[in-house]
């Protein structure tokens, strides 16, 4: 797929998204939200698996790339779509069965090679500031914060419908990796 599958442990791979993936990528979305509960999103941690139909729909909205593992099939992915100048990394999930491996760096990976090879302006994302698999993992990655008021107003308006109910929009913000020194607007 790009070079990002090179990065890869031994027994994993990345390809495009399969309706028979549904049912193992919401168990693994599921289990990845369980690790919120350990930094104070306990409502998050909780949510039961998604029904495979209203994944398979969400996943197909985009484009979703999925990592998987020779034995255990389907254990990552990530949705992706158009969002202003941006490819826009709508969700990353990793099962933490599979966690720690590079599985997530090797998904963004090739999210940001697409963006460029789209001729996008980069990457963008919304997550939370402080959960260490989040915009720490994603600085780790290239990624800066975007205030609100300097990115592009699709930007800015897709950041408050990601905002998951009943969590303080404090709590989140809006990231990007530019491919180059392209202008952001495209509002």
């Amino acid at each position: 797929m790009t070079g990002a599958q090179s990065t890869l442990p031994n027994g994993y791979a990345i390809r495009p998204y399969r309706r028979a993936d549904a049912a193992a990528l919401a168990a693994a979305e599921a289990r990845a939200g369980g690790l919120f509960a350990a930094h104070g999103f306990a409502a998050l941690a909780e949510t039961p698996p998604m029904e495979p139909a209203i994944f398979d729909t969400r996943a197909r909205r985009g484009d979703t790339l999925v990592c998987t593992h020779r034995d255990d099939g389907p254990v990552a992915f990530a949705m992706t779509g158009p969002v202003g100048p941006f490819l826009h990394l709508m969700e990353l999930s990793v099962d933490p069965a599979h966690g720690r491996r590079g599985i997530g760096t090797a998904l963004l990976g090739t999210v940001v090679a697409k963006s460029a090879l789209d001729g996008l302006a980069g990457v963008s994302l919304t997550t939370f500031r402080d959960v260490p698999f989040n915009a720490p993992f994603y600085a780790r990655n290239g990624f800066r914060p975007c205030p609100p008021d300097e990115a592009p107003t699709p930007l800015v308006e897709r950041f408050f419908r990601e905002i998951p109910p009943g969590i303080d929009p404090a709590t989140r913000l809006i990231m990007l990796r530019r491919n180059s020194a392209r202008s952001v607007d495209g509002d």
